[in-house]
């Protein structure tokens, strides 16, 4: 039941009563006429009075019930098959608010090891969902995948099997098994399987934060010079002094110059010999960190280096988490906001609405979008009701719908709010609903 048929109701309540009164004979009750009109008066503002709280009453009742029926975030746990190893991946992914419904548009992805201790998990996507970005329409859902390595008993596994490999530059320890590094198998599974499989179940950019916390924190940087697996990298307090300082010294004599947009945060908490840790641990860190201090990184590489002595290396996680994801989302919105690619490529966008009527233009963040001009691209109106555009994009892609001006701005229901994107040229024909 809608507003106005309540209304419409209360309403033909009052009326019946009213009427009812004004047809009382006067003289039945022995009453004079204006003592009973008075009593008709009375009764008709009392009248309008519950109208009036109960139509407030049914509004909110209709929103709380709207409220409820929004898209809410989920968490789903996963066990995938791997053919790497003999048993199976668990794996938690969070999907935003209004995923299933802002069908037209893509997110990022943030992968999150060590997410068998499931607070490091919901602290990424609650931390980045809720202050760490800004509170307006650049705000930008992410969808977070947990990574777990726990202990499996059965198969005589634990977590540091997924982030060791087997020593080239120092003899193996004595108490490590022959089979123990298992880190290329888990990079195998992560780059083989893992990420095609995120990439082909949901409606992902393609562009991947890793984050990881100490030996996991060493194997993201690893995998920065020996893989590419991901894009971006957050590690906290990271081991860089396994076999000889191999992670620190790959780190250092990575050749950056690749044409590829990288965003790394790296820290240190008070790991040192007054502390408990071994010598080695903090030196390594100390000539990776003098090393880049100095380098002369390419302007599209954005690398941050910081200590935390105030804190511990595991008291250490939340507090840098929090800084590391504020970065990360400034970063984000600055790397979005131009082209990154020389290439263009092909789009096709719709724009359909009952509503919708006159000129309809399209502009965004590049001279084929009139550079945010409010009186763009204007649209090939192709029916009442929808508008389209055939356009080679420069990619990232950022735009908007007017009407020929910003008092005009359009706005679409199936897409995350504020500007509108397009990231990958295999994702670049939409099909959007105007409000």
């Amino acid at each position: 039941m809608n507003l106005a048929t309540i209304h419409s109701h209360l309403h033909g309540a009052y009326t019946k009563v009213y009427v009812f009164h004004s047809e009382l004979h006067l003289s039945t009750f022995g009453y004079g006429k204006g003592f009973l009109m008075a009593v008709i008066l009375h009764q008709k503002s009392k009248l309008q009075k519950m109208i009036r709280i109960l139509t407030i009453f049914f509004m909110v009742l209709v929103s709380i019930s709207g409220a409820l029926a929004q898209e809410t975030a989920r968490v789903e746990v996963k066990n995938l098959d791997s053919k790497f190893f003999p048993f199976k991946r668990q794996v938690l992914i969070f999907t935003p608010n209004e995923y299933e419904e802002a069908t037209q548009s893509e997110y990022d992805v943030i992968y999150v090891f060590d997410s068998q201790w499931r607070s490091r998990f919901d602290l990424v996507h609650s931390l980045m969902h809720y202050g760490c970005q800004p509170e307006n329409e650049d705000t930008r859902p992410f969808i977070v995948v947990g990574i777990t390595s726990p202990y499996l008993p059965d198969y005589n596994y634990d977590r540091n099997r997924d982030f060791y490999s087997m020593p080239v530059n120092i003899q193996k320890p004595e108490n490590m098994p022959d089979d123990y590094g298992c880190a290329p198998l888990f990079k195998k599974f992560i780059k083989e399987e893992l990420i095609p499989y995120i990439n082909s179940e949901y409606r992902t950019t393609g562009r991947a934060l890793a984050v990881g916390h100490s030996l996991s924190a060493s194997f993201i940087l690893e995998s920065l010079t020996s893989e590419y697996m991901f894009d971006d990298y957050i590690a906290l307090s990271p081991n860089l002094a396994w076999d000889d300082q191999l992670w620190g010294k790959e780190l250092v004599n990575y050749d950056f110059n690749n044409k590829k947009p990288c965003f790394i945060f790296m820290t240190m908490a008070n790991e040192c010999v007054d502390t408990g840790w071994p010598d080695e641990w903090r030196s390594a860190w100390d000539k990776v960190k003098t090393h880049f201090e100095s380098a002369n990184l390419p302007e599209y590489v954005k690398m941050v280096i910081k200590e935390y002595p105030e804190y511990s290396h595991n008291g250490s996680y939340q507090p840098v988490l929090i800084d590391a994801l504020k970065s990360y989302a400034a970063y984000r919105l600055t790397y979005d906001s131009q082209p990154t690619d020389s290439a263009s490529y092909q789009a096709h966008i719709e724009l359909s609405g009952t509503a919708l009527n006159g000129d309809v233009y399209i502009t965004g963040n590049q001279e084929t979008l009139a550079n945010w001009n409010p009186k763009g691209i204007k649209m090939t109106q192709m029916n009442d009701s929808t508008y389209s555009i055939d356009i080679c994009l420069k990619l990232p892609a950022e735009f908007k719908f007017t009407q020929g001006s910003w008092d005009n701005q359009i706005w679409v229901k199936n897409a995350i709010p504020g500007n509108l994107r397009i990231t990958n040229e295999t994702k670049a024909t939409k099909y959007y609903e105007a409000f």
